[in-house]
């Protein structure tokens, strides 16, 4: 039964790293996309807008995602096998 314990509290323990992660992650790419956005700006001359600079932070935004989507499957398998 200790055994059980400790495995348990194991995965609870890397339940709570995945979930902040996952966290992480998801503030990243929110900042991420205010910022695309904000080089975007469909306002402004074209000559003024940061298309670069945008697509830059597109690509980063595009492995944050694929990232997150790890970590999310990650913490749905954890509570399965934690029973939650």
């Amino acid at each position: 039964m200790v055994g059980f314990d400790n495995e348990r509290l194991k995965h609870q323990g890397r339940l709570r790293e995945a979930e902040l992660q996952a966290q992480g992650l998801r503030l990243r790419c929110e900042g991420l996309i205010r910022s695309i956005r904000d080089c975007l700006d469909p306002f402004e001359p074209l000559t003024d807008m940061r298309c670069d600079v945008a697509a830059q932070q597109g690509v980063e935004l595009a492995g944050l995602q694929v990232d997150y989507r790890q970590v999310v499957a990650e913490i749905t398998q954890l509570k399965k096998a934690l029973g939650l």
